[in-house]
């Protein structure tokens, strides 16, 4: 015989106390009978006070009831395959009883307010979130925010049409500075007020250039100042023809050079050295599958690191030491070092010389940043941006190379493909010449190895390797990224996709202006 399970004791037996079943698989505890009216607690009944006694007396009465009592209550309800206990049938009669109660809790809950949120894309005040960190009650932070509010909302009035949330946007940033800034309610009370006095007297907005929050925003007149102090010293930053030539750029001489000899000259089944593994390999200019997997390589610089308490050398790719073979497979690209060949190869230029009666409006600065990809013949020009000297976009375009591409290069390139490229080599230069000629100043970042891939030779250069050199002195050199970062406080290539030409040569304007700022300190 199995065990029983007791699976019916917790509910009472239906014929107690009269029950003859020995055992019985339901409860025979008076107990249980009790317990559910403990806590029974109903509201007054929107019935008549008749029925709420009648109710109230037969809870009451069931308190001293007989045994003999419940058995003729039951047996009304023997019909049904499952017997409420006296307390459900309690619950039910008065559940009518429950509707007012139930009504005034949903009512109460919607007078409730949600949690605050920072609106800053709607068209009012801003809604500042309260921050657990903060020393400054949320009232105050609400009632600055306002404020800050009206005044962005009379001073962008006529660009509100264009931009209708910027004057909530900028009010939220202006409490937010304002809040990181100080370290207490009297310090925030200050800047604030300090800061609201300044934009009392700042006049309603000339068009969508002429906004910022306060310590952003320049006077348009303070802006052409400024702008124009900038491009009075930058001549004092342009480097010398000593410096040019010892960062290996291409100079005026190069034209008069003699050629090199024909078999210094690579091509499509000559034999060169690749740039990433320097194993010797012949040039082909159909790669089959093997060809592309036939290199293997580090594609990033050694770094010094500290592990278990001593320095090591390891590469920054994969973190292997400097023996290891390599973590990355690819096809063998090389580069030519020689300028004399590649001036035989592809002919150097010079830039225009200053249209004299007007015609064409060219610029006194502009920067500069070339992406480069692997060809037949070496490296090769695969995108240019360029940037006016208020870093406004002049030129950002494909290149279509002269040879077959074997690599884009893209880890460092951020080219995938060169699909809808306008422009060969030609093309981008006479591009580039609508906007420079032999006046203009180039900025850039390294740039010896930007006109190589231009085919350009230009001596009013800055390079911002010269502006910020290396405490080791060359041939070391301070990276774009590292001097964006220590210099500027911008962190750029931090994408997975490659480099941003346009990111790149925005950096280097400003990395130019902070020279100059330094320079008058």
């Amino acid at each position: 015989m199995l065990p029983t399970l007791g699976l019916f004791k917790s509910l009472p037996c239906p014929l107690f106390p009269n029950c003859n079943r020995d055992p019985c698989v339901f409860s025979h505890e008076r107990t249980r009978i009790d317990r559910p009216l403990q806590t029974i607690k109903r509201p007054k009944p929107e019935t008549n006070s008749s029925s709420v006694t009648d109710t109230t007396a037969t809870v009451k009465k069931q308190k001293v009831t007989t045994p003999s009592s419940l058995v003729s209550a039951r047996s009304a309800s023997s019909s049904s395959k499952e017997i409420p206990s006296p307390a459900a049938s309690i619950v039910n009669k008065t559940k009518p009883v429950i509707s007012k109660p139930t009504t005034a809790s949903a009512s109460t809950t919607t007078q409730i307010p949600k949690k605050p949120t920072q609106t800053t894309t709607g068209t009012g005040p801003p809604m500042i979130l309260p921050n657990i960190r903060s020393k400054i009650p949320l009232n105050a932070r609400q009632a600055i925010a306002n404020r800050l509010f009206q005044e962005f909302k009379r001073i962008y009035t006529p660009i509100l049409s264009q931009q209708p949330s910027i004057a909530t946007e900028h009010a939220a940033r202006q409490e937010e500075n304002i809040l990181n800034t100080t370290a207490n309610l009297a310090g925030y009370k200050q800047l604030a007020m300090t800061i609201l006095g300044r934009l009392k007297k700042r006049p309603a907005c000339t068009g969508v250039e002429d906004t910022g929050i306060d310590g952003e925003w320049k006077d348009q007149a303070a802006k052409e100042k400024e702008m124009d102090d900038f491009l009075n010293n930058i001549d004092k930053c342009v480097a010398s023809v000593e410096q040019l030539k010892e960062l290996g750029y291409p100079l005026p001489d190069l034209f008069n050079a003699v050629p090199e000899q024909t078999f210094a000259i690579t091509t499509v089944g000559g034999i060169a050295t690749c740039d990433r593994c320097k194993k010797e390999y012949t040039v082909k200019n159909m790669l089959t599958k093997e060809d592309m997997e036939t290199c293997t390589y580090h594609p990033l610089r050694m770094a010094t690191v500290q592990r278990n308490g001593e320095k090591r050398r390891v590469y920054r790719c994969c973190g292997d030491a400097i023996d290891s073979n390599g973590c990355t497979r690819g096809p063998h690209v090389y580069k030519e070092e020689s300028l004399t060949v590649l001036h035989q190869k592809m002919p150097f230029v010079s830039a225009p010389a200053r249209d004299i009666n007007g015609s064409k409006i060219r610029h006194k600065l502009v920067a500069l940043d070339c992406e480069m990809g692997y060809t037949t013949a070496g490296i090769e020009l695969i995108r240019l941006t360029v940037v006016d000297e208020q870093k406004n976009k002049l030129l950002d375009e494909l290149v279509l190379p002269s040879n077959m591409v074997i690599d884009l290069n893209t880890r460092f390139s951020g080219v995938k493909t060169l699909e809808g490229a306008k422009y060969d080599l030609d093309g981008i230069r006479k591009k580039l010449f609508e906007y420079v000629d032999q006046d203009t100043i180039i900025v850039g970042h390294g740039l010896e190895n930007d006109m190589c891939a231009l085919r350009l030779v230009h001596t009013k250069v800055v390079d911002t390797v010269i502006l910020y050199p290396h405490k080791a002195g060359l041939p070391f050199r301070n990276s774009l990224r590292s001097l964006a970062s220590s210099v500027t406080k911008k962190f750029i290539q931090d994408s997975s996709d490659g480099h941003d030409s346009l990111e790149d040569a925005s950096i280097c304007i400003d990395l130019l202006k902070q020279y100059i700022i330094r320079k008058k300190q």
